[in-house]
């Protein structure tokens, strides 16, 4: 006999390892003559020091599939209670009954991952496979990049394609040990960013000498002491694939400044948007080899 209702805690995941509890979730099936659905009741506590968005997949061998999203307003601290009822038989379309899944998967915008799963498979969520409908109903386009200019209303320029610059096999090293072994960010489809770790500022010394004075960035450290992680990872940028060091932060023309000042002149968002305003994602740098010009980067100017 299928069980009607059930309840099972959310637990924070600190580099895919389960952690402390974060909230609950509820789980019922409400059926008579007219419906048949499920009711899912979730309360989570987080604070988050900017407006974040936790989106929920139901989870389901290994795949996570979206359902609904959870608001969190910056500096929150109250249990935010969230309900919603979905068809019990088929929910999400693709023909599995609400018992078959086997929890809720939440992946904040600033990173932060966190599930509550009831079924007895064991999960690895290094290996969950997100799939994202939103980002589906969006046509490919080139992606729109954000340049910060210093205090001045930006103009829009035409793009130029730039070429790849090859990594050289001294960078490549160091950087391509930290993509292999350090701890993954989790991915968005349609996203700009197509692979990325978090690493810490002293990881900065296993790339070529010409980057270690990004180690001394007072925006890079802003950023880390803030998130206690950067980005290391692949972009596309222009039709090219750039290797980069990312600050996480929140878009605001505040910080677009501050990032403009210390080198950091494009933002790339975490999830596919037409609006960078309010959304999180990362104020990158391309990591570059010693005594060898850059090619400059002539992107789009959005205001």
């Amino acid at each position: 006999m299928q069980q009607r209702r059930w309840v099972s805690y959310i637990y924070r995941y600190r580099e895919f390892v389960r952690c402390e509890i974060a909230g609950f979730i509820k789980v019922q099936r409400i059926s008579n003559k007219d419906t048949d659905v499920t009711r899912i009741r979730m309360g989570m506590k987080m604070y988050k020091e900017y407006a974040c968005t936790c989106y929920a997949y139901l989870l389901w061998h290994g795949q996570a599939k979206p359902f609904t999203a959870v608001q969190f307003a910056a500096g929150e601290r109250d249990t935010i209670l969230t309900s919603v009822e979905l068809p019990w038989s088929n929910p999400l379309g693709d023909g599995v009954a609400f018992p078959e899944y086997d929890g809720v998967y939440f992946v904040c915008d600033d990173g932060e991952i966190l599930a509550g799963i009831w079924s007895t498979e064991r999960y690895d969520l290094r290996q969950v496979q997100v799939t994202d409908r939103q980002d589906e109903l969006v046509e490919e386009e080139e992606p729109v990049l954000e340049y910060a200019g210093a205090g001045t209303k930006p103009q829009e320029e035409p793009v130029e394609e730039i070429p790849q610059i090859p990594l050289p096999s001294d960078i490549a090293n160091g950087y391509e040990e930290m993509l292999t072994t350090y701890p993954k960010l989790p991915l968005f489809a349609g996203s700009q960013i197509v692979d990325g770790v978090k690493i810490a500022p002293q990881d900065i010394g296993k790339l070529d000498m010409a980057n270690w004075k990004l180690g001394v960035n007072s925006f890079l450290a802003h950023g880390y002491y803030k998130y206690q992680y950067l980005m290391l990872g692949k972009v596309k940028m222009n039709k090219a694939e750039l290797h980069v060091i990312g600050v996480p932060g929140i878009f605001t023309n505040k910080e677009r400044y501050l990032a403009n000042m210390f080198g950091f002149r494009v933002f790339i968002p975490v999830r596919k948007t037409k609006i960078l305003t309010g959304n999180f994602g990362y104020w990158v740098s391309e990591i570059v080899e010693s005594e060898k010009l850059r090619v400059p980067h002539q992107v789009n100017v959005v205001s």
